[in-house]
């Protein structure tokens, strides 16, 4: 763990805005962990909000719904804010009044059909994973303990602490759903120690008793980086620790993030697809900060156009994503997905050229998985690619706790991702 600047004011403490009507969406059909959805809809075709237009294509995959009713006016290649290309679809917008209707008989919904429903409604883990939520709800290992992660680690970013100011109840209900499913023996809800509006939102409605879940319990965690992976998470609440190459199940474990709860939700609820969500948008080169909910699919430059989010100065870097974990961006040209958390636009920034490593270990120091962080990048550099499971590389969460710390400036996690690109798949 490392303590990094946070830089989360004044964006952790606005009330979030909306730009919910734009002209034109682009959207990949590679959003998610797994296969890419298949496509279910053609040039020409006119679709209404909430129609799905990519359906779950293999175990591990995720259905994709139109944001916004109108026509699909192309199926082309995407730029991809991972810097990925993707098959999409772009959509002109015809904005139509929908109202969301609440469900009825929710408490007589079978365990199967609330699966269906999430899997339906194309949720993914939206803390930045992107895994599709309806296999996670399926484990194959008895759940004792259900971790809500409420940490928001990464610098800059802040839309979770604003969703539990704003839409604490909500979260609750969609925990009440995961809780059906896999029914554990008790219920964490973790937070930092940097959230005090939103910890006092949620151990308010603890208290009252109004949120019907009788074993959950508060977790306040140090704010640190990077506590809300879920390995580290996990050891924090409950002193477990996940085994190399394991997941949070081999030490009966769940984790969701507080954004994927509400989507959960809002699916059950109001049959409502993923389709919006809450985005931050900070930096010193923005005129103001800020937290905003937005169709999936509408582009930064649209953002811009639309004088939603304005220019103080000119970026020297666009990143989205924390400056942690995050990745440089070559424009404006992109569009928010499911698992997009924020962007940051930032002024005030130095090229530093990496040099010799020194040898010092505090890439081995600050490692959060207890790894060697040092070795992939000599392996990287000396194209010894079937050397790298030797030392775990897997395992790596790409956390850029080694890069922050390096005084030689090396990129390791630049070497990481290289590395796992061109290893031999096994």
């Amino acid at each position: 763990m490392i303590h990094v600047e946070e830089h989360k004011d004044p964006q952790q403490n606005l009330k979030s805005e909306s730009f919910l009507l734009p002209k034109k969406l682009y959207l990949p059909i590679s959003q998610h962990v797994g296969a890419p959805s298949k496509l279910l809809v053609k040039k020409g075709d006119e679709v209404n909000e909430g129609d799905m237009i990519a359906d779950v294509n293999g175990f591990v995959s995720a259905a994709l719904h139109a944001p916004a009713s109108g026509k699909i006016t192309e199926i082309k290649t995407i730029s991809h804010p991972s810097l990925k290309q993707s098959q999409g679809i772009v959509l002109n917008c015809q904005h139509q009044q929908k109202q969301d209707s609440p469900r009825k008989n929710i408490e007589e919904l079978t365990s199967e059909q609330l699966i269906e429903i999430v899997k339906n409604s194309g949720i993914v883990g939206m803390g930045g994973a992107a895994f599709p939520t309806h296999v996670k709800l399926k484990p194959p290992k008895e759940i004792s303990t259900l971790i809500i992660n409420g940490c928001e680690c990464e610098p800059y970013l802040a839309c979770d602490c604003r969703l539990m100011i704003e839409k604490i109840k909500e979260i609750f209900a969609g925990i009440d759903i995961i809780r059906k499913l896999i029914n554990p023996k008790e219920i964490i809800f973790a937070v930092e120690n940097n959230k005090p509006e939103a910890i006092k939102k949620i151990n308010l409605a603890i208290s009252t008793k109004k949120i019907g879940l009788s074993n959950v319990r508060l977790a306040i965690v140090e704010s640190a980086y990077p506590q809300g992976g879920e390995k580290q998470l996990i050891k924090a609440v409950t002193a477990k620790e996940v085994p190399p190459a394991g997941l949070p199940f081999d030490v009966g474990c769940l984790v969701f993030n507080v954004a994927t709860c509400f989507a959960i939700y809002e699916a059950v609820h109001f049959s409502k697809p993923l389709i919006e969500r809450l985005v931050s948008f900070a930096g010193d080169a923005l005129v103001k900060p800020k937290n905003v909910w937005i169709k999936i699919g509408t582009t930064l430059k649209e953002l811009f156009d639309s004088k939603v989010l304005e220019f103080k100065v000119s970026p020297k870097v666009i990143v989205s994503g924390g400056p942690m974990m995050g990745v440089a961006l070559t424009g404006l040209n992109f569009p928010i997905l499911k698992g997009t958390g924020g962007f940051l636009f930032l002024a005030n920034t130095s090229k530093v050229d990496e040099s010799v490593c020194l040898k010092c270990a505090r890439c081995v120091d600050v490692c959060s998985m207890n790894l060697l962080p040092l070795e992939y990048s000599k392996l990287v550099k000396n194209n010894e690619f079937d050397s790298l499971d030797d030392f775990n590389i897997n395992d790596c969460i790409e956390c850029g706790c080694c890069a922050y710390s390096c005084p030689a400036k090396i990129p390791i996690v630049h070497y990481i991702k290289v590395g796992k690109a061109c290893k031999p798949k096994k």
